[in-house]
């Protein structure tokens, strides 16, 4: 088994661990506004606290690590451990931390604030399946995360796989700023966001004649069989919808910073998430998310496999 947070692997209090654990502890009691598990658990993390494995705290494991008894020298029947030595809780902060936990089951989850994931709407799919992934949460308290949806009658998805973006996002990141540093790359990434600029002009000129094509399909009508006009009235609202959403896309393309490359990583830092998917969308065409083959404590770039983007197609 495992060593216990808040304990020295041979035995005895590591006083680093306990110290966070018991103010995250009294962060699970009434505040205003009340902290949800995942918030205190992100404060852990922002003091440096790490896991017993070295890893980032996560709402269910913090609230998992608390509730186990040894943390306040219990046995699984609630009875003290003879002979246990100094504990993180003392028995009667772990038996009101139980009540606390139970009280909160019991609330109505806090309002989540909204998640602008980075690497949804095609930008991701499953290592298994293929299938685009989904930014989805486990439960109404869990962070945000990746997920291969479930399979229905008509999507053949597998739904085994699934990612924290706590864990997935800062790995893809990491990635294609380190790729971005090589001077090679850096100038074929200049010529794809001028490839993209003079593409975003054509499409602009080529939305700017839509209301002509319309007006010019209009004043055909008599002459068309009705049918005909229909498919082509069609056609030509489908081709304006397309055009519109390539408009974004290359949008995004053409407004990451790339003159200046040794600044990239500090902009990322303080980047909006659109501009932030944009270099992702300069980078990369498909992010493959692996199955984790158990365990949670995986280097997360073991579970990535990047198809790096040669054109803006």
């Amino acid at each position: 088994m495992g060593r216990l947070s808040g304990y020295a692997s041979g035995g005895g209090l590591n006083s680093d661990e306990a110290a966070y654990l018991r103010q995250a502890a009294s962060r699970f009691f009434p505040t205003d506004p009340q902290m949800s598990q995942n918030s205190i658990a992100t404060w852990v993390n922002d003091q440096g606290g790490r896991t017993a494995t070295g890893g980032l705290w996560r709402g269910e494991t913090l609230v998992r690590t608390l509730s186990n008894p040894k943390m306040a020298g219990l046995d699984a029947d609630g009875n003290p451990i003879e002979g246990f030595g100094e504990t993180v809780l003392a028995p009667g902060e772990y038996h009101r931390l139980m009540a606390r936990f139970k009280e909160r089951q019991a609330q109505p989850a806090p309002r989540r604030d909204s998640y602008e994931y980075l690497l949804t709407q095609g930008l991701s799919d499953c290592g298994e399946c293929g299938y685009d992934i989904s930014g989805a949460r486990v439960s109404a308290d869990a962070g945000p995360g990746y997920r291969c949806l479930p399979p229905t009658e008509t999507r053949h998805s597998c739904g085994k796989v699934r990612m924290n973006a706590d864990r997935l996002e800062p790995a893809v990141a990491e990635q294609v700023l380190a790729d971005l540093l090589r001077p090679e790359v850096h100038a074929k990434l200049l010529r794809l966001q001028e490839d993209a600029r003079e593409e975003l002009a054509r499409l602009r000129e080529h939305i700017d004649g839509a209301e002509d094509r319309f007006a010019a399909l209009k004043s055909m009508r008599k002459s068309m069989v009705p049918q005909a006009y229909k498919a082509a009235e069609q056609a030509t609202k489908d081709d304006l919808k397309a055009s519109l959403v390539r408009v974004r896309f290359l949008g995004q393309l053409t407004k990451v910073p790339l003159s200046d490359v040794n600044d990239i990583v500090s902009w990322w830092n303080s980047a909006p998430r659109a501009s932030q998917r944009g270099l992702v969308m300069l980078s990369v065409t498909k992010v493959h998310v692996l199955a984790s083959g158990g365990g949670r404590n995986h280097d997360p770039h073991s579970r990535i496999r990047i198809d790096w983007r040669t054109s803006t197609s």
